[in-house]
């Protein structure tokens, strides 16, 4: 099948006329809803945002993004309508119906793109799925190859005939029903794999935790600490999630330094001290062999970098660290202090604050240190 959501729309239907500038539009609609189906961060998000646009570009009165769960039963997703509440978001519906209309849709010998619920399914079905008998609704499969994921609803209230969409409408919701099948399934690909991911993390740190207890709990300051810089950069859902579990493990390297090292109550000896230089690289080495982890790698590796380039273990200078290390570097930095070491004396947070802005522009970031001390302004906080 052609592809017209590359950004530029066609001129002309499939039989070769010319196409109104309204549904030049709607061509156009259907890229943007290409575009962000592509970049979309969640299943919450996806599923959310895609129903309004697709109710804006078909002219439909709701839209319904039903999704099959493991057991086998079909929940409302999501749930969109021009002019009535939301009613139906996260219900779920008996297996026996889903079962039944799944059978219809999925039969490769019938080859159905669609059902008309008033022609195809019974009243019991109908009320269901929460398709009431003044609508005319349209129900299209969303699968991946041969295997099912859920279903989409099309809607109209009132109307009489069955033929709510127009030709080029049913070729688009062709291509919806496609793109919408790929994205919901990599969505949930990566909620999976997000899952394993978070399973990993709390794995990793129970293990640094077994051999270094006060790099557990300065750990976790850090995770809270880098979540609130997030938001001062404004980054993504993912980027700050991923800056949050860097900081939790961004000492897991140190699993390769000897206890004799690790653990020793005083300064280091030069010898010693280039040992434990190590544990950036050993711990970025640790999470690429980690499926779900592998882009923390670089933030683990440059949280000892400094922006005046005499950092290790690369001497990276600059905008050459990530932006993440430079948040790392700063957030370890005050918890350290903050905290102690066996060798260091605890800082009070009003000396710890001033440490790092006094080697502002030379270790750290200025616009990181800038955003970090604003996370303090007008608290009351205590000195440690």
């Amino acid at each position: 099948m052609a592809n017209y959501t590359d950004g530029i729309s066609p001129s002309y239907n499939r039989k070769g006329i010319p196409m109104p500038s309204r549904v030049k539009e709607k061509w156009i609609s259907l890229s943007d809803l290409s575009h962000f189906l592509m970049g979309s961060d969640t299943l919450e998000d996806l599923a959310e945002n895609a129903s309004s646009y697709i109710v804006s570009i078909l002219e439909v009165d709701y839209c319904r993004i039903i999704l099959m769960d493991l057991d086998g039963r079909f929940y409302c997703k999501s749930e969109y309508s021009r002019s009535k509440p939301f009613h139906l978001n996260g219900t779920i519906f008996e297996p026996t119906v889903a079962e039944s209309v799944y059978t219809r849709l999925l039969d490769p010998e019938n080859h159905i793109r669609l059902l008309l619920a008033h022609e195809h399914l019974t009243p019991i079905e109908r009320a269901s799925l929460g398709i009431k008998e003044t609508e005319k609704s349209w129900i299209i499969p969303l699968k991946v190859e041969a295997r099912g994921i859920g279903v989409l609803i099309l809607g109209q209230e009132g109307s009489n005939g069955s033929h709510l969409l127009s030709e080029d409408s049913y070729y688009m919701v062709d291509l919806i029903s496609d793109q919408l099948s790929n994205a919901i399934h990599r969505a949930q690909m990566s909620e999976q794999l997000e899952s394993l991911s978070i399973e990993t993390v709390i794995a990793l740190s129970k293990t640094l935790e077994t051999r270094d207890l006060h790099s557990a709990s300065h750990s976790k300051l850090m995770a809270s600490l880098s979540e609130q810089m997030g938001v001062q950069f404004n980054l993504s859902v993912r980027e700050t999630r991923e800056l949050c579990w860097a900081a939790l493990l961004h000492d897991i390297g140190k699993i390769g330094v000897e206890d004799t090292i690790l653990k020793k109550p005083g300064p280091l000896s030069e010898s010693e001290w280039a040992v434990m230089k190590t544990h950036p690289e050993i711990g970025a080495q640790i999470v690429r062999g980690v499926s779900g982890l592998e882009s923390i790698a670089p933030l683990i590796m440059t949280h000892h970098e400094r922006y005046d380039g005499k950092g290790y273990p690369a001497g990276l200078k600059g905008d050459e660290i990530p932006l993440g290390g430079r948040i790392l570097a700063v957030v370890d930095t005050y918890s350290t202090m903050i905290e102690g070491r066996p060798y260091q004396e605890k800082r009070t947070h009003a000396e710890a604050l001033q440490e790092i802005i006094d080697y502002s522009g030379s270790a750290y970031d200025p616009d990181v240190v800038k955003a970090f001390i604003s996370l303090f302004d007008g608290s009351q906080e205590k000195d440690h």
